[in-house]
């Protein structure tokens, strides 16, 4: 529920930790704004709020185009929520479908975007369409055609129709000539979040773990090929040097798959995390107050496709950093197929699951009790995909795959760290957890550590971050 006499004050004060977290509709001019819109502030009589684009449009508000509410930072939301909204293809996903893969009711899940968006999920959906749209058009080299695919409408009439009736305006006429002009498939899309964002340190990370000839990784870049069913392409993301944004660059055979690149983009560098909530919770630990202070803008890095996580995870268990990418490149390089865009640096995709279910693993280095756990990773995976891509906590995960001989706690709740974003996962017995909170060698026990760590939900992943770097 929106507190109208906060949200009254962000908007007078233009406050840009409240982007994306509310927006105010302009009665008299039947626009919809961010609260950073450098616009006059219309009189407080005249104004109503919403906690979404998505609500905005729905109730006939069209997006200012000084601000352009579509390129705000996304709204915080449960885990759960989130997975739904990362994982929905406009394309073949349908409310039935969705409510399905994740063992709710379409009532239960009419609830959870009511509550939460204030509109039902496929008035929700529908926005989201349009919105995506409308920035598309504003903002890319994307041709028309290209876009009403993208934004997951399924025919040109019933696209021109819909933006005709959403902004009163016919796509060609939202386009700007001199992003029409180009013959590029290769385009450039903002991607905002709010600060603070330590950059440099989340290319560190994914630096330390590249995967040569599948990703390039420099102090400016990151960059990688990617595969999602049969579309091939690549991106490249990269900090924007004026804005609390990045920058992904993309190119795809089949741009139908544009938004679930998006998506999994904002997860894997985890762009919709409040961090402001997050560090006022996690500040009351004297040890993470202080690794704050020093790290401010750490954030939890994600991965680009669970599964692929998931083999990577199982090579880290017991061994370095180093040796556990070494492994997953060994891998990539035996297994993986050459890339649609086959350039030096970025030749290779990670094998599918297909292929390594045929695959022995041998001449990799791998001892035969982690070649047993990947076989047996990799057929319960097959069997039970679609469980373990929905699942939404790591107590979930744990009671799917805790049977599984050679994957424990800390394989489990890294997975859910990483694999499926959950904020809340937290390997207590890990090595690097015990030694951070070790003060006068006075080591504390898992009970001990469970129990101090009921402080930091629903952070517990944040947490672990912030204890691994305090060693640094």
């Amino acid at each position: 529920m929106l507190d109208i006499a906060s949200c009254e004050r962000a908007r007078l004060s233009r406050d840009a930790r409240f982007d994306g977290k509310f927006y105010t509709a302009v009665l008299t001019t039947g626009i919809f704004c961010r609260p950073i819109c450098p616009a006059r502030p219309p009189k407080s009589e005249n104004v109503t709020y919403y906690s979404s684009a998505e609500q905005a449009q729905a109730e006939g508000f069209r997006p200012c185009k000084r601000c352009i509410p579509e390129c705000a930072p996304a709204l915080s939301i449960p885990n759960k929520l989130k997975s739904i909204c990362n994982d929905f293809n406009f394309n073949h996903d349908s409310i039935a479908s969705i409510a399905n893969k994740l063992n709710l009711s379409e009532r239960q899940l009419q609830r959870v975007f009511k509550d939460n968006y204030g509109i039902a999920p496929h008035q929700f959906f529908q926005q989201q369409r349009l919105l995506l749209a409308r920035k598309l058009l504003k903002t890319t080299k994307l041709s028309i055609t290209d876009v009403c695919f993208a934004s997951g409408f399924n025919s040109l009439r019933r696209f021109n129709e819909a933006i005709k009736s959403a902004y009163n305006c016919t796509p060609k006429e939202l386009k700007s000539t001199a992003q029409s002009n180009s013959s590029s498939k290769d385009i450039s899309i903002e991607l905002s979040y709010r600060p603070p964002f330590d950059w440099p340190l989340m290319l560190k990370f994914f630096r330390d773990r590249q995967i040569s000839k599948m990703e390039s990784v420099d102090d400016i870049s990151y960059q990688r090929t990617i595969a999602i069913d049969s579309c091939k392409g690549w991106i490249k993301v990269n900090h924007h040097h004026k804005k609390s944004a990045l920058v992904l660059t993309v190119s795809l055979s089949d741009y139908r798959y544009l938004n679930n690149v998006i998506m999994r983009v904002r997860r894997m560098f985890d762009l919709d995390a409040d961090m402001s909530i997050i560090h006022q919770q996690l500040s009351q630990h004297p040890i993470l107050a202080q690794t704050i202070k020093q790290f401010n803008g750490l954030r939890l890095p994600g991965s680009w496709d669970l599964f692929e996580f998931s083999i990577r995870a199982i090579l880290g268990q017991q061994v370095s950093v180093k040796a556990a990418t070494t492994f997953a490149k060994r891998i990539t390089e035996k297994y993986g197929e050459q890339s649609a865009y086959n350039n030096e640096k970025l030749s290779l995709n990670f094998p599918t699951i297909n292929t390594l279910l045929t695959a022995d693993f041998e001449g990799l280095g791998l001892t035969t009790s982690r070649k047993n756990t990947l076989i047996n990773w990799l057929k319960f995976y097959y069997e039970h995909q679609n469980k373990i891509e929905n699942c939404s906590s790591t107590e979930e995960l744990s009671r799917l795959i805790s049977t599984i001989k050679g994957i424990g706690p800390w394989t489990i709740n890294y997975l859910a760290m990483r694999g499926l974003s959950d904020p809340d996962a937290f390997p207590s017995a890990d090595l690097g957890v015990i030694k951070a909170l070790t003060i006068d060698d006075n080591k504390l026990g898992n009970k001990e550590i469970l129990a101090l760590a009921e402080h930091w939900k629903p952070w517990r992943s944040y947490a672990t971050l912030y204890l691994w770097h305090s060693l640094h």
